[in-house]
């Protein structure tokens, strides 16, 4: 047995456990008892491996021979609780052997991204713009394991009620972990989420801070540097903490009460008054412009230039999120319910997962006399990956992925171009 067809029995086998336990369907007692042409191992199959055409073309493409309408397997679908899909990913993700690390640990990224669905004004994700017609909006706050290139975990919000931070807290209470560090850009900068993962067992920080996060690190000069920085945080508000405060000798967190026009807005789950060391890493990366670090990670262990390089490896989560949006097609969601997106946004994460872990297999022969290093192409990967669940067509998974190959260009940088996407509405699906 190859190792595509292992984790796709793999695969298989959870999702059949699942079904099999009925726990995430909206009514145990009655939903998916009679033998129809959509059980419930089928509908969380189709819906795993959907792509971005209409529902009709989405059951033709799985099986010709099931001969049902697209309401049909909306009726079927609105059975099923969004949370089965979640517990297909993490029981996707224990049941697998992703064993790449850095210096023996799995390196780990937290970050969010933004999907847009059909409007809805009577929602809480409902964000009203400047233009008469507003729009809705998930956020989705992912963590990922960098090496292995796989998703570990996933919380979804309304946009307009969405705190990353406390999305990343939750993650890292909710997960156990192996030796990891944890990485993550400006917007999760929380001494509450820091200490948090500084609790948390075989698990290290390494945060991008803005350059005046705090006045400790604020006051370090605009240089490069690998120093350590020690302060007090206080959450209650004595006499003696308000003149500590004022005297800039202690950090206010704010509790229930507040005081002060400088205080400090944000969540402190621990014990007051608290000492807190960080390691602080500031290095250069235009003529005029710094970025600032703060890690638990050991100095001698992760000397500055591999912090530097850590740090730039993080970049791994972004590429993940193109390739999760618009190679395996998160974008193109059949529903406006809310709770057929969130399914089919797990749905997503798994089948990412799926064709990661088997690409991964695959080994690309390099040749010297070729000007470049090759790379798979994780755009027909994925599309083969994708087939090759679908229908099991006894094809060598591993050959068809190595015809399509990439050069790897070191070195090149391409602008970061943003711009707020719109919704794909159904009538522009692919033909």
């Amino acid at each position: 047995m190859s190792f595509a067809e292992a984790t796709k029995e793999l695969l298989d086998s959870i999702i059949a456990k699942a079904a099999s336990e009925r726990e995430y369907v909206v009514n145990p007692n009655k939903d998916f008892i009679r033998d129809r042409k959509l059980s419930l191992e089928t509908m969380i199959r189709i819906i795993i491996s959907m792509q971005g055409g209409s529902i009709n073309r989405e059951l033709f493409d799985y099986d010709k021979s099931i001969n049902v309408t697209s309401s049909a397997f909306v009726q079927q679908r609105d059975k099923i609780r969004p949370e089965m899909f979640y517990h297909i990913l993490k029981e996707f993700n224990k049941a697998s052997n992703d064993t790449k690390t850095y210096k023996g640990y799995k390196l780990l990224a937290v970050d969010g991204s933004d999907v847009n669905f059909a409007c809805n004004p009577d929602s809480d994700t409902y964000i009203q713009n400047t233009k008469e017609k507003g729009y809705n909006q998930f956020h989705i706050n992912a963590m990922y394991d960098i090496l292995n290139k796989v998703y570990l975990d996933c919380t979804v919000q309304p946009r307009p009620l969405c705190n990353e931070m406390r999305a990343c807290t939750d993650m890292v209470k909710a997960n156990s972990f192996s030796k990891s560090i944890l990485m993550a850009d400006r917007g999760y900068g929380s001494m509450n989420l820091l200490e948090t993962i500084r609790r948390t067992d075989h698990l290290e920080f390494l945060f991008r801070v803005k350059n005046d996060w705090i006045k400790e690190i604020k006051e370090l000069p605009m240089e490069e540097l690998d120093t350590e920085i020690t302060f007090q945080v206080r959450t209650t508000q004595t006499k003696e903490d308000k003149e500590l405060y004022k005297a800039n000798k202690a950090k206010y967190i704010s509790g229930q009460s507040k005081f002060g026009k400088y205080k400090r807005s944000a969540t402190w789950e621990y014990e007051s008054p608290f000492d807190i060391t960080y390691r602080v890493v500031r290095f250069k990366i235009t003529e005029n412009t710094y970025e600032t670090i703060v890690t638990s990670v050991n100095r001698f262990e992760f000397p500055l230039e591999e912090i530097k390089e850590l740090y730039h490896m993080r970049w791994g989560i972004e590429t993940s999120f193109r390739e999760l949006k618009y190679a395996i097609g998160l974008v193109n969601f059949h529903a406006k319910k809310e709770t057929s997106i969130l399914q089919e946004i797990y749905a997503r994460l798994v089948l990412y997962n799926f064709c990661e872990r088997v690409t991964a297999s695959v080994v690309i022969e390099q040749d010297d006399n070729r000007k470049w290093e090759y790379q798979v192409n994780y755009t027909m990967a994925i599309h083969i990956c994708r087939d090759f669940y679908r229908h099991s067509d006894n094809f060598d998974v591993a050959a068809q992925i190595s015809k399509y190959i990439l050069p790897v260009r070191k070195g090149r940088k391409d602008i970061r171009k943003l711009k707020p996407r719109q919704a794909v509405f159904f009538i522009y699906r692919v033909a």
